[in-house]
This record gives C-alpha cells, sequence and structure tokens, in this order.
C-alpha cells in the first residue's frame, strides 16, 4: 500500500545525524545512536503500526543489543507487519518497517442500508489521519446495523489506530462471527493478536487464513515470524522458505529464513544463505555479523576477525562492526585489540543502550592487561 502524497511520514529523527528512521526502531539504522527517548512524528494510516511483536535477544557475548535487535534473523527477533524494503538511508542494516490495519475496498450497495453514511464517512475519517473521529462515526453505524459485518471491521481498524486495543479486539471477533470466511478481518486480527502478546492465538488465526485460501507469500512471512517467535523453528524455516521462494530477491526474507536454519542446525545452509546476501550487498552489516559468528564456532576464527575487518574498511564508522570485532577479539585472547573497538564502539554510539557497559568493559580489561603485565626493570 502506497503513501498518500502530503500525508505526514511516522519517523523518529536521530538526533545525531539526522537520519529518518522508522517509529519502531530503537536505534539509527546509520549510526547506531539511541532513538529509545526520541518521539515519532505523526502517523499518517498508511504508515501507522499495525503488529509488531517485541524483540527476542540473540546469546553473543557482548553482542546482543544494537545488532541483534535490528537484526531480523539472529533468533528471527523483529516481528512486523505489512513489510516494506529496508530504508533507503539503512542499506546496511535489514530492518523491517510496518504500515497499518487494512480496509477492504468499498463496495457501492444496491440500496442505502442503515449506517451507510456513517460507514462511509468513517472510512474517509480514517484515510484523513483522523480515527478517533472516524471510530466516533463507525460505532454509530454499528450502533445503526449490528449485524454488519463490515462496519465492526472498519470500527476495529479505528479502534486499533486510536488506541482503544481491548474493544478493537472485540469488534474484530464479532466481525469474524458475523463473516467467518472474511480473511482481511482475520488477518488483522492475527496481527493484533500477535502485538498484544497472543503469539499461540496469532499462529491460529492465520493457519485459518490458510485454509480458507491458498497461503499466500504474506501469510506464510506471517507464520513463519511467528512459529519463529514461539521456539518452533522447523516450522519457521519451512514457512520462510515457501515466502522467500516466492521472493527470490529479497534478501530480508533470504536472511530471516537463514537464521532460522541456524536455529534448527542446519549451520551450513544458513551461512551459504548469509553469503549469498553478502556477495549482492556487501554493507549488510547485521549479516556479516551473523556469518562471522559462524565461521567463530566454526573454529575459523582468523576468517571471522577478517570479515568485521572487511566490513569496517568499507564503513569505519558503523558501531555494529566495531562492536562485533570487539566481542571476536575478546574471545580470541587479543584483549587490547578488543578495548579499542569496545571504546571505538562507544565513542560512535554513545547513548546506546549499552555503551556505558561497554568502556566500562573496556575500562576492566584495560587495568586486567596492566595488572598482568611485568614492571619494567629499574
Amino acid at each position: 500500500m502506497k503513501q498518500a502524497s502530503g500525508r505526514a511520514a511516522n519517523v523518529r529523527i536521530c538526533p545525531q545525524c539526522g537520519t529518518r528512521n522508522r517509529p519502531k526502531w530503537d536505534f539509527c539504522a546509520k549510526c547506531g545512536e539511541s532513538l529509545q527517548d526520541v518521539a515519532a512524528g505523526e502517523v499518517a494510516p498508511e504508515e501507522a503500526p499495525a503488529a509488531e511483536l517485541p524483540p527476542d535477544q540473540t546469546v553473543v557475548p557482548w553482542a546482543s543489543t544494537l545488532g541483534t535487535v535490528v537484526l531480523i534473523g539472529a533468533a528471527i527477533a523483529t516481528y512486523v507487519y505489512f513489510r516494506e524494503p529496508p530504508a533507503p538511508t539503512a542499506p546496511d542494516i535489514f530492518t523491517l518497517a510496518t504500515v497499518p490495519p487494512s480496509l477492504p475496498p468499498a463496495k457501492a450497495p444496491l440500496a442505502r442500508t442503515a449506517g451507510q453514511d456513517q460507514y462511509e464517512k468513517g472510512r474517509s475519517r480514517l484515510w484523513s489521519n483522523d480515527p478517533a473521529g472516524a471510530a466516533r462515526l463507525l460505532a454509530e453505524a454499528v450502533s445503526l446495523d449490528p449485524n454488519n459485518a463490515a462496519y465492526h471491521h472498519a470500527y476495529a481498524v479505528a479502534l486499533w489506530q486510536s488506541g482503544t486495543r481491548g474493544e478493537a479486539l472485540s469488534q474484530y471477533r464479532e466481525a469474524i462471527r458475523l463473516d467467518p470466511g472474511d480473511v482481511t478481518s482475520r488477518m488483522n486480527y492475527a496481527r493484533a493478536l500477535a502485538e498484544t502478546g497472543q503469539p499461540a492465538d496469532a499462529i491460529r488465526e492465520f493457519e485459518m487464513v490458510a485454509q480458507l485460501q491458498a497461503a499466500t507469500s504474506d501469510v506464510h512471512q506471517e507464520l513463519g515470524r511467528l512459529y519463529a517467535k514461539s521456539g518452533d523453528y522447523e516450522k519457521a524455516s519451512g514457512a520462510l522458505r515457501r515466502a522467500s521462494a516466492a521472493h527470490p530477491g529479497d534478501d530480508v526474507l533470504r536472511q530471516e529464513l537463514a537464521a532460522a536454519l541456524e536455529k534448527t542446525g542446519r549451520v551450513d545452509e544458513a551461512a551459504q544463505l548469509y553469503d549469498r546476501i553478502l556477495d549482492k550487498n556487501p554493507g549488510a552489516d547485521v549479516t556479516r555479523g551473523l556469518l562471522a559468528e559462524i565461521y567463530f564456532a566454526r573454529g575459523q576464527k582468523d576468517e571471522a576477525i577478517t570479515l568485521f575487518r572487511e566490513g569496517i574498511a568499507r564503513n569505519a564508522q558503523s558501531p555494529l562492526l566495531h562492536r562485533g570485532l570487539g566481542s571476536l577479539l575478546e574471545r580470541n585472547g587479543h584483549t587490547a585489540d578488543a578495548v579499542a573497538e569496545y571504546r571505538e564502539y562507544a565513542r560512535l554510539a554513545p547513548n546506546s543502550a549499552d555503551a556505558r557497559q561497554l568502556a566500562e568493559r573496556a575500562d576492566r580489561l584495560e587495568r586486567r592487561l596492566a595488572a598482568s603485565s611485568p614492571s619494567p626493570s629499574s
């Protein structure tokens, strides 16, 4: 769905470099600066968040927050809905964006029905970025014709966008009760369930959608991410493989698939997919980090470190690369070099959640090095 021209985009402006970031991103995709205290701009209805699951954390020593929260693979960490391509300002980090619950196309009735005027005005308010006003009108439509599934569905969308989520779920359920075969209502309801922390129920609804129609790549994507969220990486890899096959040029899906495969122990296949992404986009820093971790776990420690150094040679301003390299260097016994990388990470992303932690760790490692060094001869 394309954003209508002239409507305000929903973005978070990085205070460090001015990059426009998606509203759900906790760190700037370009420089790694923390966005946790940065308010998002106004939300146009086509750009409002629909359903995003909270991120998991990947267990990678000293490499868990900036890189893995942004990355969509390491543990299928970021779940978002109605995926768009990565923002053009951040070609190096694969991050998913969101758009809102959708409404079915308006149909011209054969005859005017009770609540029709309120329904049409309410839909118009939704597209004019006034979900609260839309909700008031659509509540009237529902009151005038309580057995109209389309009214309940549109009312649910307006409630969701205005932040009244509990009642929105109730209205989705009523729309589905009145029209069990309405795929759009079920899709939006499933996304809402996921957003409100009910992944098992969301999976059930998506599986019902797959039964009602031939499962589209969107359904496979949604199911793959939710299966991964629930820890069923076998099902996740199967669903994401089907979605990726439908979009062979989509490196976001390819990375999600690789991460799911890695979780099931198919590390070689995951590494091949990461490698293909890097061949196509050498600036994919998250992918570079994931592949380096595989190399390191295999015992190819020099190759893993070299992979990070090659990335830094391309982009020395990437906090993610310095942090990942510091982790590998420390684990490989190169403590002094690790200290330098941790300090560089803290310098490049001073407001990130763990910048202070990494700076303090660099201090401790430096003191340890000093204590273990022999005293100079007098």
